[in-house]
């Protein structure tokens, strides 16, 4: 009789012991792996790609070799360029300009598909090339662009990690435009445009002028 008593009273004890410590809980073992996958999914992101061509372009005035193009003539045929298209030979008047609607206020990754408007081996930061978000410009780490090896096709476009960005609800607007260089007959210029990648944990969008390349 006494055994019996003594192994009841250690099974309850036992049983409250496991209630305390959440051992017996499956909701309370749950709840941190919800909030690690929460975390591992609001880092990771969704990356976006912009056409630099799908921008506005009229208006805009380039800086050409022979002759400055404007307008629709910036965005320029390239079989390596993401959609076939870039824009290039840009200069001072030749601002592109991406806006880009969030649906939240978010921290983004910002990334540019440059090539080297072929200018050879040029050496980039924020003083020489400007890119701002909704005014700010951005810090940016140097950067340089070369020549592709091929005579037929010198564009040779590389993806630039340009950094942390702080994107608003609503539009934002980002701009890239030549700063303080002297890399085409002593007049400032910047490199060709490819698109943007930008990964955020919102969901973002572009207006695309599709007509400049139709």
């Amino acid at each position: 009789m006494k055994k019996r008593v003594i192994t009841a009273l250690l099974m309850t004890a036992a049983m409250v012991l496991m209630t305390a410590c959440g051992g017996g809980g499956t909701e309370a073992g749950s709840q941190p792996t919800e909030e690690a996958n929460n975390e591992v999914v609001e880092a990771d992101g969704t990356e976006f790609i912009f056409e630099a061509e799908y921008t506005v372009l009229e208006g805009l005035e380039g800086l050409g070799v022979s002759g400055s193009p404007t307008g629709i003539g910036l965005a320029k045929e390239n079989a390596n360029a993401s959609n076939g298209f870039y824009v290039g030979e840009l200069g001072v008047g030749s601002p592109i300009t991406f806006v880009i609607t969030s649906d939240a206020d978010t921290t983004a990754t910002l990334k540019a598909v440059l090539g080297s408007n072929t200018l050879g081996n040029c050496t980039w930061n924020p003083t020489s090339f400007v890119v701002t978000v909704n005014g700010e410009a951005v810090q940016y780490e140097e950067f340089t662009t070369d020549n592709g090896t091929d005579a037929s096709n010198q564009e040779n476009f590389k993806t630039k990690n340009l950094g942390e960005i702080q994107l608003k609800v609503g539009e934002n607007v980002i701009v890239f435009v030549a700063g303080d260089n002297t890399y085409r007959g002593n007049m400032p210029s910047a490199p060709s445009i490819d698109c943007l990648k930008i990964t955020a944990g919102a969901a973002l969008s572009m207006e695309e002028v599709v007509e400049n390349i139709e």
